[in-house]
């Protein structure tokens, strides 16, 4: 962590606060999304990997803000989302 704290600039402890509790883990792939929030701000959030989310989640009081469920795939096509960086131009 100290390594990483000395590379972004960031106090390790801060870092480590900004990490999800050791008990929740990380759904890795498929990559999930919700598309109302990608629609106003494309850019991928990492609380969407948490395996405990279903759904969009406001970030002010914790409350479903869309109240719609992630997506894993396109819904045109049904190929899985990739990892953001490798998107192009939005679509599959």
């Amino acid at each position: 962590m100290e390594a990483l704290a000395t590379v972004v600039g960031v106090e390790a402890d801060r870092l480590t606060q900004m990490l999800p509790p050791a008990e929740v883990g990380m759904k890795l792939e498929p990559i999930r999304l919700c598309a109302a929030c990608y629609t106003e701000s494309p850019c991928h959030k990492i609380e969407w990997q948490l395996k405990v989310k279903q759904g969009c989640v406001g970030e002010a009081r914790r409350r479903h803000r869309h109240k719609l469920s992630l997506l894993s795939e396109c819904p045109n096509c049904g190929a899985r989302f990739k990892v953001p960086a490798l998107w192009v131009h939005g679509w599959c």
